[in-house]
């Protein structure tokens, strides 16, 4: 009712001033009646009311659909005026191309994600042809192309993994997952990084903790950790900690490294899509997308991760767990 009263402020204030103008006309015309004078006036503001309540009888679900503050876009039945059928086809019609929209930004990103894994898995396959052919070969000159090629397809995973980010919903299956077997399978991936960094993992598991998550993705998020571990532990600590305890009613994993550490000033920043900070210019070995995938992912699993560090003495990173559906 506010908002219909304002709406008709203007309407309201000129039949008050053509109501005085009338009284004042009338009274220096020489009608000094006050009965009739006031009966004029009330004809006039009877004939206002009149009018305001057929509009607002009219018109009164848009102002209520105005005034509620309703989300979402379904829009109700506004009124059967002129006014109201337009106002109701023109949203729908908004409301139609927005469907249309959005479903043309679907597709395109549909398209980019298969495009993206064809082509992602097209270069796995000449890598997987050079490792076959090298695998037997000690020679320092191909042992740098393991290095290589192992960085290439860390790379490619993450380009898998960042372009299926956005579906998210349509690629995921929470179930209860062993969280040593899980970790054993990390360990086994990675086995051929670990040994080219001379950094060992060490995994202190007292139970065998169930988890719900998503394993493929998961796994994943952990891996980014563990080869970031690796790296920037490398020729400073051949030490890697992975351990899992209880904490309340949700399950730990902790992977500690004893390498670099983080800077202070990088510490609330690394989660930050391509930050690489400090380390990241020394050592040339951050994209910074790893954690930030790591976050995005953990968030979309409902866990939770969260990052100590400091400079000199390594680094821990903590995920955190439910143990219940």
């Amino acid at each position: 009712m506010k908002l219909f009263l304002r709406f008709h402020t203007v309407l309201i204030l000129l039949f008050l001033l053509q109501g005085l103008f009338v009284f004042f006309y009338y009274w220096f015309a020489g009608l000094h009646s006050f009965s009739h004078l006031f009966y004029i006036l009330g004809v006039q503001l009877l004939i206002l009311a009149g009018y305001l309540a057929y509009r607002w009888y009219k018109d009164r679900g848009v102002y209520q659909w105005l005034s509620s503050g309703q989300e979402g876009t379904d829009i109700p039945y506004l009124g059967s005026s002129v006014f109201c059928s337009e106002l109701y086809e023109k949203q729908m019609e908004l409301i139609r191309l927005q469907h249309q929209k959005l479903h043309e930004t679907e597709a395109k990103l549909d398209a980019r994600v298969t495009y993206m894994n064809q082509w992602v898995h097209q270069v796995k396959t000449p890598l997987s042809v050079i490792n076959l052919i090298i695998q037997e070969e000690d020679e320092p000159v191909f042992e740098q192309i393991k290095k290589e090629v192992r960085q290439i397809e860390f790379g490619l995973e993450t380009l898998l993994y960042s372009s299926r980010l956005d579906l998210f919903e349509r690629d995921f299956k929470i179930e209860a997952v062993s969280l040593s077997e899980l970790l054993q399978s990390v360990i086994q991936s990675y086995k051929r990084f670990f040994i080219q960094y001379r950094v060992y993992p060490k995994m202190d598991i007292c139970d065998d903790h169930q988890i719900y998550t998503d394993a493929k993705w998961l796994k994943f998020a952990i891996g980014q950790v563990v080869t970031n571990a690796v790296k920037y532990s490398a020729g400073k600590s051949d030490r890697l900690e992975l351990n899992v305890f209880r904490d309340e009613d949700r399950t730990v994993l902790e992977v500690k490294d004893y390498g670099v550490g983080i800077p202070s000033q990088d510490i609330k920043r690394v989660f930050d899509p391509y930050y690489t900070g400090e380390n990241g210019r020394r050592y040339q070995e951050s994209t910074g997308i790893g954690l930030h995938l790591v976050k995005e992912i953990t968030g979309k699993l409902n866990h939770t991760v969260d990052i100590s560090s400091s400079p000199g003495e390594g680094t821990s990173v903590r995920f955190s767990f439910l143990t219940k559906m």
